[in-house]
C-alpha cells in the first residue's frame, strides 16, 4: 500500500473545495469537522473526532452520521461508528467518534469517509461525503535493549528534508545492520507501504570455499559483526508528484517479535509537461455550426487546471462562440477534449457571391498555478461559404409578394367578409391551485375582432358536462365592460385579458368554457373553447404515518421476585408505574383538530375507555410532554394507564379541521402483550402465626369455641382469582376471615388456591383438627376394646368345646352297651366318662389365651 503524503495533489484541488462549501452555504445541513483531514496517530493512542451537524432547514430532520471505511481493518477501531441525530430547525449537536489504534499496527495511510445522510428529510441534499486520513506513525521512543540488533539507513532523511527522486529516476539507500546479542543471527529487510515494482532488495553475496558466489535472502551476522542491506527504489515514470513515508522494517530471525522500524521519507520531483493540440472537425460552414476540438493531454505527473479563453479578431463580432468548459482539470496521463462551437449571428451578412468569408479567432490557454505552458495561443479561422447561385429566387418571390399583396387589398375592400369574433387562446393562469392557500382559479385569454363581440360567457363544469360555477356573462355592447378593464389590454382590435377571476374557489377538477355571442350581421358565428382540467388540491388531511407501542412485551413487575435482584435490594428502582406507553407521528399536524385513542382486546371489545385530545388550539395540555410540535407531529411514551396482564390493540384516528370530507380510517398497533407476574402466597397466617400443615385444637365441653382467624396476602396480577376451601369460596387477594368451628372433635381440610388469567395455579393447604383434652387417650380406649372382643371370643370358644365334648360322650356310650368288651362299663354311673377318656379330652383340648396386642402410641 502507498503511504503518499497527498497535501501537494489536494492543494491543486483547493478550487473544488472552495465550490463544494459554496454549495454547502446553502443547504440545509452544515458540518463542522474538529480534524484536519490528515492527522497523525500512534499505535496505541486513542483518536477523538469531533463533528458539529447544524439543521439550518425549516423542518425537523431525522440525520445519520457514519464512518465508511476504505482501508480494511480501519471499521473495527471505532467502537461506535454509527451515529442518530434528531434535530430540529435551527439546532446543532455534537457527535464524537473515538478510535482505538491497536499497538501492533502498522505505520502506513488509512483512509475513511465521514457520511452525513438524512434519506427521509432532505433526500435531495444527502448524502454528504468527507474524505479523512489517518497517518499511523511509529512512536517516538522505542524501549531498545543493549542486546537487541539495530540499524540505520543513508541517506538520512526526514519531514523536513526528505531524499528527491526524479520521474523515472531511483534511489539508493544502504541499510547497516549491527548484531549484538550473542548468537549468530539472519536479518531480512521488507518496505511496506510500497508497491513490489518500487523496491529492490539486495542482500550480500556469500563467497563458498569454491570460488562459488552463492546469492542469498538474507543478511547473516556473526555475534557484534556488522552488515550492510541494499535498498533500491525506482518508482515508474507515471508515479504522481508529491511526498512518501514508506516504512523500513528489519526482522531478525532469532527475535520474531521484535519490531524494528524506521520511515524513509521520499519525494517525486514534479514535471509538468502538457501537450496541446487544435483539431478542425468542421471548419466549412454554409448555416450550421462550426466544431473545433482542443485537446490537451497531460504527460507530467501533477494535475494541471487550465483556463480556456476564445478571442474573436473580427471587429463587427459576426459569430458566437461556444465553449464546451471554460476551465480544464487534466490529470496526470489523461487527455481532455474541449468542444468549441462557432456560429455566425446574422444571416444577411453571408456573401453573395464570390469566394468564402474567413473568420478569424484566437484561442488563449492560461495555467491556474502560473506552471509553464507552451504553446499558450492556437489561432484558427472559419471559412463562411457565400450563397448559392440560385440567390436571385428572392427578388423573384419579393415580386411575387408584391403581387399577392396588391390582389389582397383588392379582396380585403371589395370581396371580404367580415370576421366574427375568435377566441385564440383561453387559459387558466396555474396548473394547480391548493384550498389551504384559499386559491381561486384565475383565467387568461385573447379574443380577436372585439369590435363585432357582443357578449362574453364563461362557466366551470365538470369531466361530465354538469355546471360546477355560476355562469360569468360580460356585455360587451358599449365596449370593454368595467369589471374587465383592470384584467385586460387592447391593441387594436385584440383583447388580451389576464388573471380573470372566476368562482371556483371548492376542491375538484374544473373544465372552463367560453363562449362568445357576436353582434349581428354578415358572417357572423359563434365561437367555443374549452381549457385544459385545472385542479384545486383539497386541504391535505392529517396523516398517521407511524403508530405503535414502545415495545411489543411488557413484563409485570414483582415485588418478591427473587430474580429481579436490583428490585429486592433497592425497591426505589423498580417500575411501579408499569404500563403500555405509545409512540405515534402524525403528517399534516396544522390541519389536526382531535386524536382519537382506544384500547382493545383482538376480539375488538374495548378496554380502555374513548381519550379525545383536543388539538385545535395546539398540542393539548395532557399532550405536552410526550409531543414535540414540528413536521411531522411526534409523540413519545403516551401513557395509557393499562396494566392488566392480556393481549391488546390500540386504535388512533387523526380527525381534521374539515372532517366531513375526511374518510377516518383508525390506525391499528401490533398486537400488544402484558405478561402477568407469577403468583406468589406473601403469607398464610392462623392468628397471627404461619399456618403449619396440620393444627390440633383443644375443644373443652362447657366452654367456648377457641377464635380462629385465618389471613392471607397474595402477590399476583389483576384478575386473579383466589379460593378459601371450604368457605367462604372467592376472596380478596388480600383478607382475613374469622373460622367458626364446632364443639366437637373433627378433621376439617382448608385450602388457598390462587388461579391467574393464564390458568397458572398454586395451592396451600392444612388440616384443622379439635379434640377434647379431658376425654381418654384414644389408643387406651381402643386397646380396652379389643381386650373385650377377645375375652369374649375365648368365651364362646370354650363353650362349644364343652359342648362337643358332651356330643361325643353320648356316642360312644351307646356303642358299649352293644358290645360285650365294655358290658363293665355299662354298669357305670349314667353320664359318667371313663378316666382315661377324660384325661384324653383334657389333652385334646386345653385352655388357650390369645394375646392382647398393646394399645397404639
Amino acid at each position: 500500500m502507498v503511504n503518499n503524503n497527498l497535501n501537494s495533489a489536494l492543494s491543486t484541488f483547493n478550487f473544488d473545495t472552495t465550490d463544494r462549501l459554496q454549495n454547502l452555504a446553502i443547504k440545509p445541513l452544515a458540518v463542522i469537522i474538529s480534524a484536519s483531514g490528515q492527522d497523525n496517530v500512534t499505535p496505541g493512542s486513542t483518536f477523538h473526532l469531533s463533528m458539529m451537524v447544524t439543521n439550518k432547514g425549516n423542518q425537523s430532520a431525522v440525520i445519520e452520521v457514519y464512518i465508511q471505511e476504505e482501508s480494511k481493518g480501519l471499521r473495527q477501531w471505532c467502537k461506535s461508528g454509527q451515529k442518530l441525530l434528531a434535530l430540529g430547525s435551527d439546532r446543532s449537536e455534537e457527535v464524537i467518534f473515538e478510535f482505538d489504534i491497536p499497538i501492533d499496527t502498522l505505520p502506513g495511510l488509512y483512509n475513511y469517509i465521514v457520511v452525513v445522510d438524512a434519506p427521509d428529510d432532505y433526500p435531495e441534499y444527502t448524502p454528504i461525503q468527507y474524505q479523512q486520513y489517518l497517518q499511523i506513525v511509529p512512536a517516538t521512543a522505542d524501549i531498545i535493549n543493549s542486546s537487541d540488533p539495530t540499524f540505520i539507513s543513508y541517506p538520512t532523511t526526514s519531514p523536513d528534508s526528505p531524499s528527491i527522486i526524479q520521474p523515472g529516476g531511483a534511489l539508493a539507500v544502504q541499510i547497516l545492520v549491527q548484531n549484538r546479542g550473542d548468537r549468530v543471527d539472519k536479518f531480512r529487510l521488507i518496505c511496506t507501504d510500497l508497491p513490489k515494482n518500487w523496491v529492490n532488495i539486495t542482500y550480500p553475496q556469500v563467497f563458498q570455499g569454491t570460488g562459488l558466489i552463492i546469492e542469498t535472502d538474507c543478511l547473516n551476522l556473526n555475534p557484534g559483526e556488522n552488515g550492510q542491506i541494499s535498498l533500491l527504489i525506482n518508482p515508474p515514470i507515471s508515479t504522481l508528484a508529491g511526498k512518501y513515508i514508506p516504512t523500513m522494517r528489519l526482522h531478525s530471525e532469532n527475535n520474531p517479535e521484535l519490531k524494528l522500524l524506521d520511515l524513509l521519507y521520499l519525494e517525486v520531483a514534479p514535471t509538468y509537461q502538457l501537450q496541446t493540440e487544435l483539431r478542425s472537425i468542421i471548419s466549412r460552414v454554409k448555416s450550421k455550426t462550426g466544431i473545433y476540438q482542443l485537446r490537451l493531454t497531460n504527460t507530467g505527473n501533477t494535475p494541471r487546471k487550465i483556463n480556456v479563453k476564445v478571442q474573436e479578431l473580427e471587429e463587427n463580432h459576426i459569430c458566437n462562440y461556444t465553449l464546451e468548459q471554460s476551465q480544464a482539470l487534466i490529470l496526470p496521463q489523461q487527455t481532455v477534449a474541449v468542444d468549441l462551437q462557432i456560429k455566425p449571428k446574422n444571416r444577411w451578412q453571408r456573401p453573395f457571391i464570390g469566394g468564402p468569408r474567413i473568420v478569424n479567432f484566437n484561442i488563449d490557454l492560461f495555467d491556474h498555478q502560473e506552471l509553464p505552458l507552451a504553446p499558450n495561443n492556437f489561432p484558427g479561422m472559419l471559412l463562411w461559404e457565400a450563397r448559392p447561385w440560385w440567390q436571385i429566387l428572392p427578388l423573384i418571390l419579393l415580386m411575387l409578394l408584391c403581387l399577392g399583396t396588391s390582389a389582397y387589398f383588392i379582396w380585403w375592400f371589395l370581396f371580404r367578409i367580415p370576421p366574427s369574433p375568435k377566441i385564440w387562446q383561453f387559459y387558466p393562469e396555474d396548473s394547480a391551485y391548493a384550498a389551504i392557500n384559499a386559491d381561486t382559479v384565475s383565467l387568461g385569454f385573447e379574443i380577436s375582432d372585439i369590435n363585432r363581440l357582443k357578449s362574453l360567457k364563461i362557466v366551470g363544469i365538470s369531466a361530465d358536462g354538469k355546471p360546477l360555477t355560476r355562469p360569468q356573462e360580460y356585455d360587451f355592447s358599449q365596449g370593454v365592460p368595467a369589471t374587465l378593464q383592470s384584467f385586460c389590454t387592447q391593441q387594436k382590435n385584440l383583447l388580451n385579458c389576464r388573471n380573470v377571476r372566476t368562482g371556483a374557489r371548492k376542491p375538484g377538477t374544473y373544465i372552463f368554457e367560453m363562449s362568445t355571442q357576436p353582434k349581428p350581421g354578415r358572417g357572423a358565428a359563434t365561437d367555443n373553447i374549452k381549457t385544459n382540467p385545472v385542479a384545486i388540491a383539497p386541504i391535505p388531511q392529517p396523516e398517521i404515518i407511524a403508530f405503535g407501542s414502545t415495545q411489543p412485551t411488557y413484563q409485570e413487575f414483582s415485588l418478591l421476585n427473587p430474580n429481579q435482584k436490583e428490585a429486592k435490594n433497592n425497591p426505589k428502582s423498580l417500575n411501579k408505574d408499569f404500563q403500555i406507553r405509545l409512540n405515534w407521528a402524525i403528517r399534516n399536524a396544522s390541519q389536526l383538530r382531535m386524536v382519537q385513542l382506544i384500547g382493545r382486546t383482538p376480539d375488538g371489545l374495548a378496554v380502555t375507555p374513548v381519550k379525545n385530545f383536543d388539538f385545535s388550539q395546539g398540542i393539548p395540555s395532557q399532550l405536552k410532554k410526550f409531543c414535540a410540535a414540528g413536521e411531522p407531529l411526534v409523540c413519545f411514551n403516551m401513557t395509557t394507564n393499562l396494566k392488566k396482564p392480556g393481549d391488546y390493540i390500540f386504535e388512533l384516528k387523526a380527525i381534521s379541521q374539515d372532517s366531513e370530507n375526511q374518510k377516518l380510517e383508525p390506525s391499528k398497533t401490533e398486537l400488544i402483550k402484558i405478561i402477568p407476574k407469577p403468583p406468589q402466597i406473601i403469607s398464610f397466617k392462623i392468628n397471627g402465626k404461619p399456618a403449619p400443615t396440620k393444627l390440633m385444637v383443644p375443644i373443652t365441653p362447657g366452654k367456648p369455641v377457641p377464635k380462629i382467624v385465618l389471613s392471607w396476602e397474595i402477590d399476583a396480577s389483576e384478575g386473579t382469582k383466589v379460593e378459601l376451601q371450604p368457605a367462604p369460596g372467592t376472596v380478596r387477594l388480600k383478607d382475613s376471615i374469622s373460622f367458626p368451628l364446632e364443639p366437637k372433635p373433627a378433621s376439617i381440610p382448608i385450602s388457598l388456591q390462587v388461579t391467574t388469567t393464564t390458568g397458572q395455579q398454586i395451592v396451600r393447604s392444612l388440616i384443622l383438627e379439635t379434640y377434647d383434652p379431658k376425654a381418654k387417650d384414644p389408643a387406651i380406649v381402643a386397646a380396652e376394646k379389643m381386650a373385650e372382643a377377645i375375652s369374649k371370643s375365648q368365651k364362646e370358644a370354650a363353650e362349644s368345646a364343652q359342648a362337643d365334648q358332651k356330643e361325643a360322650a353320648a356316642k360312644a356310650a351307646n356303642t358299649e352297651k352293644n358290645t360285650p368288651a365294655n358290658a363293665a362299663n355299662i354298669n357305670a354311673a349314667p353320664g359318667s366318662v371313663p378316666e382315661d377318656e377324660e384325661d384324653n379330652t383334657k389333652s385334646k383340648n386345653p385352655p388357650t389365651l390369645l394375646p392382647i396386642p398393646l394399645p397404639p402410641q
